[in-house]
């Protein structure tokens, strides 16, 4: 399907669910299965669209936050992917399809974005565990920069919460929160942070596995480094502890165990907790917290299982589990088989040869180059030799008189002339005619001398 720049681009509300002002809250989330209808001004893709040259299609638009706007696409095999852009609407529009800084003061801040996104697109690219989501590619296009995403088939931990046929269990519910953990532990030990765990950002697939996807560190550091952006928090309210909401406080692997906490609280009870700010000015006024803890209080669930959420609810960051090592530990009782990741690692083989490759293929143009350029030149035709130009007269000089014009000898047969009798010798031949003899220069006055025999001669 080709699409002409003019055609490709529509807009369309936002859908504010991946980021907020200071007073928003999110209790929605993305579907893979059915377009949104946001509620503002956006600009998106539209299908057909094809990117990094026709490597993918996009099908249809999914969500928008405020950093970024999601695709469903297809790729060139016909495989169904989720295509991220980066678009802080903040401080870029679209033109046609490409994506530039709303003015010129705001380029710098929109490049620096971007360099961000592609940074922590390939840091998780790396990153090879059933629990997170799988980036299959980051490339540059329309002025931005792209993520291909693995398209999960399932639904999100809060679909589940808000449909009551779809409750889990006791133990589904804590089968979940091993593995999630498990993909936690992995993310930090790589010292990566997730920086936004909630149930929208927590997808069941079709075999009960959960994945963690839209990982929020990007944005984090994109409101440090840009004025603009600064002015949007990128929390959640209810599953962001408080670290998040002040800047330069310092944020650790205890931030992203709140955020889980928060929502497998929100699971167990059907009711998102307090929000951590609410929570840490009751604290700071010695008043009761608001947030009421779950052990004693949840039947079907073990009392070390509750007081391990309990505790990752803590608001001081040095009283929650400090790694998620150390949440499976208080959990678990017995042994389990956890789930292996490993961080990919580039192949300096593979990059040699490619390397290799590139400068041989360069080598192999510039050769063809040069030989098609010496072939054009061999088929023009040459430019004809200019004539050779013979002087209109002889120079004479003043020193030469009349009788030297007399010098050269009648052509009668001579010695080496066939026709030579003995009568001709002394004669020149007409094959060697006798060359005049020069006279000896003459000084300045043999010059008026000669002079003036030439103007007595003449008449």
């Amino acid at each position: 399907m080709n699409v002409s720049a003019s055609q490709r681009c529509v807009r369309r509300p936002p859908d504010h669910r991946q980021s907020h002002n200071q007073t928003g809250t999110m209790t929605a989330a993305p579907d893979f299965n059915t377009t949104l209808t946001p509620e503002g001004p956006v600009e998106e893709l539209q299908p057909g669209t094809e990117l990094l040259h026709g490597q993918y299609r996009i099908e249809r638009f999914l969500n928008s936050g405020g950093f970024g706007l999601t695709y469903l696409a297809r790729d060139s095999l016909d495989r169904t992917v989720v295509i991220k852009e980066c678009f802080p609407e903040s401080l870029c529009l679209r033109t046609g399809c490409d994506v530039r800084a709303r003015s010129r003061s705001h380029t710098q801040e929109f490049h620096s974005i971007v360099q961000l996104f592609i940074e922590e697109a390939r840091r998780l690219a790396r990153l090879n565990h059933p629990g997170i989501v799988g980036v299959h590619q980051v490339f540059s296009d329309n002025t931005t920069a792209y993520m291909a995403l693995d398209y999960i088939e399932g639904k999100s931990l809060l679909e589940i919460i808000e449909d009551p046929r779809e409750t889990p269990s006791p133990d589904a519910i804590r089968e979940i929160l091993v593995k999630v953990l498990d993909a936690v532990a992995f993310v930090h030990d790589q010292s990566l942070l997730h920086r936004d765990i909630s149930p929208d950002n927590i997808l069941i697939d079709l075999t009960g596995n959960p994945v963690l996807i839209d990982f929020g560190a990007a944005r984090e550091k994109a409101t440090r480094s840009s004025r603009v952006l600064s002015r949007l928090q990128v929390v959640k309210d209810g599953y962001s502890p408080q670290e998040f909401y002040v800047a330069g406080i310092r944020q650790g692997p205890p931030s992203d165990l709140y955020a889980l906490a928060a929502t497998f609280y929100h699971l167990i009870t059907d009711e998102a907790p307090p929000d951590s700010q609410q929570r840490m000015a009751a604290l700071a006024a010695n008043e009761p917290d608001p947030c009421q803890p779950l052990r004693g209080r949840i039947p079907g669930y073990t009392s070390a299982f509750l007081g391990a959420i309990d505790k990752a609810l803590n608001v001081v960051p040095k009283e929650r589990p400090q790694s998620a090592h150390e949440w499976l530990a208080m959990i678990e009782t017995g042994p389990r088989q956890a789930a292996e990741g490993r961080v990919l690692q580039a192949d300096e083989d593979m990059m040699v040869s490619i390397s290799r490759l590139v400068e041989e293929t360069n080598r192999a143009v510039m050769e063809a180059r040069q030989r098609s350029e010496h072939e054009v030149r061999a088929r023009l035709p040459e430019a004809p030799k200019p004539p050779e130009r013979k002087p209109a007269f002889a120079w004479r000089s003043l020193y030469d008189d009349e009788d030297d014009d007399q010098a050269t000898a009648v052509p009668v047969p001579g010695p080496s002339c066939p026709d030579h009798t003995p009568e001709a010798d002394g004669a020149v031949c007409p094959r060697r005619p006798k060359l005049r003899s020069r006279r000896p220069r003459p000084g300045r006055g043999g010059l008026f001398m000669g002079l003036a025999r030439r103007f007595t001669a003449r008449p």
